[in-house]
């Protein structure tokens, strides 16, 4: 297995798993509705939004808002079309170009999605291109003790699934500060889950 072309593994893998539950978490779910700071002008864009089942769960808490989904996999994005999100866009595409206008969208959430992003700097510039100026970024992923984390990212390169890397708080919130965001919270919320909260400064 080569080291590179992980996102088109991903787009292979995701595409194969689009009629399951694969990436979906209910804990990672519950415990943004929970705790997510919206009103009716919130604009939201769920990056990775696979299925679309996020979407439509924050579509249920407010019917205002103007919604966005954006995933790699065709397949996963016809069972998101298929849902009818009333004022919910979604678009076919790639982390590291984002078809959104500058400062168009006020809050970013990713979900089980940024270990797949290969080119995470590159990501993290079009997050920042599109956001609004007090825009924020919600990520949702997967929490792994130091020494399982390491072993894991020796051997994500050989991964069939696509995985990039698996991140610390520390890891993350530096390359989010290289790109000019700081942290404003992070909470383990189960021992195999992460949230995590940035800000542009």
């Amino acid at each position: 297995m080569k080291k590179n072309n992980y996102s088109e593994r991903s787009k292979i893998f995701f595409d194969r798993a689009a009629n399951t539950n694969y990436g979906n978490s209910e804990k990672l779910d519950k415990y943004i509705l929970k705790n997510i700071d919206i009103d009716d002008k919130t604009t939201i864009l769920d990056l990775g939004c696979g299925d679309g089942r996020f979407l439509q769960k924050l579509r249920a808490l407010n019917s205002n808002n103007i919604l966005y989904g954006l995933d790699i996999s065709e397949k996963m994005l016809e069972i998101a079309d298929s849902k009818k999100i009333q004022r919910c866009e979604f678009s076919l595409g790639d982390s590291s170009y984002l078809p959104y206008k500058d400062g168009s969208i006020d809050l970013i959430v990713c979900l089980n999605s940024f270990h797949h992003y290969s080119t995470p700097e590159l990501t993290l510039k079009e997050i920042k291109r599109i956001l609004s100026s007090d825009g924020r970024v919600i990520i949702g992923d997967i929490f792994t003790l130091p020494i399982i984390r390491q072993i894991i990212n020796l051997y994500l390169p050989y991964s069939k699934s696509g995985d990039y890397k698996m991140y610390s708080k520390r890891s993350l919130d530096k390359i989010f500060s290289t790109e000019g965001f700081e942290n404003k919270m992070f909470s383990i919320i189960s021992p195999w889950l992460f949230v995590s909260e940035y800000k542009k400064k």
